[in-house]
């Protein structure tokens, strides 16, 4: 698989500091891929390390007063020239920067304040159509990529969730069309920690896994606990794939975002489900029946399991 990649992620000392931003997951996503190391503000020009900048009013501009735009511009251009001739498989690029920050950038005060939208770069990206993963959103493991939904995923989720053996037992309909998939991805696929499940080798989606929050779930009312749900295309059953998915969501939420407890549950029947929760520590809780499946339009048994921090540990 080929990926661009923020140089500074990869331990380049790219930085405006001088420093880098390496983080293990990046490297861990390295192995056996085709990696495209890329850094805006230097291939525009920009020494390092440099006055930081931020954009403010449309144009870019360094903590001293001195307008950068056209480096960051150039810069951009650049990596859209590689983008192109490469057609990268993933994206993946540096948090917050005026560069590379995909959903937030500093707002142009240097008071350390956010505003949503992307940097310079990111943005060039995206009206070129490529999709892009902000770091802070990307899980890696062993054989998968746990990443945010882009819209171009719209074809690979309906192959999959088309299947009648895929939708119903989990309490939803099979797709009926590649249009009903979209909607999918933008109206149920949205929420904060919502992920498509792929493949490290291709980066296609072959599932979904989403820890529910707080105001999405039935299950707590606290701020501090989450649900715990999944699905996986059937050609991947039977190869650990949900299980490792799992385990590092889970440590995600309770190493990254804070979470004390988190809830699962499954319908009767739902043996595979059962087990992957039993794999990863889940403990029975209670079941009830004559439960709504309101997608379903009928009524069945529930059962819920739930793992806390402490135990997990």
């Amino acid at each position: 698989m080929k990926i661009m990649v923020s140089a500074c992620l990869t331990g380049d000392n790219c930085k405006y500091n001088g420093g880098n931003n390496r983080t293990e997951k990046v490297l861990k996503l390295m192995e056996g891929n085709d990696v495209i190391p890329v850094c805006p503000e230097q291939m525009g020009g920009l020494p390092t390390p440099r006055v930081p900048s931020e954009i403010c009013d449309g144009l870019v501009k360094s903590r001293d007063g001195r307008i950068v735009d056209r480096e960051f511009r150039e810069g951009a251009v650049k990596c859209l020239e590689i983008a192109k001739r490469e057609q990268p498989d993933l994206i993946v690029l540096q948090s917050r920067s005026p560069s590379c920050g995909v959903n937030q950038r500093y707002d142009g005060t240097f008071s350390g304040t956010l505003t949503e939208g992307p940097g310079i770069t990111a943005q060039l990206l995206m009206e070129g159509g490529f999709p892009l993963t902000d770091v802070e959103d990307l899980l890696v493991t062993e054989r998968l990529i746990l990443r945010k939904w882009n819209e171009s995923d719209a074809e690979n989720l309906y192959r999959y969730a088309k299947d009648p053996a895929v939708g119903p037992i989990a309490g939803w309909p099979p797709h009926q069309s590649v249009e009903e998939s979209l909607d999918v991805i933008r109206n149920v696929f949205n929420g904060a920690e919502a992920y498509a499940i792929c493949l490290k080798t291709d980066n296609k989606a072959i599932g979904a896994i989403e820890l529910k929050l707080n105001g999405h779930t039935d299950m707590t009312n606290r701020d501090d606990e989450c649900e715990l749900g999944y699905w996986l295309g059937k050609p991947f059953w039977g190869q650990g794939f949900v299980s490792e998915a799992a385990r590092e969501i889970l440590r995600h939420a309770f190493e990254d975002i804070g979470m004390q407890k988190v809830w699962c549950g499954y319908y009767d029947g739902n043996f595979k489900s059962k087990r992957v929760q039993e794999k990863c520590g889940f403990h029975y809780q209670w079941t009830t029946e004559g439960l709504d499946v309101p997608l379903m339009h009928e009524r069945r048994t529930g059962h819920v399991n739930l793992l806390t921090k402490e135990e997990w540990k």
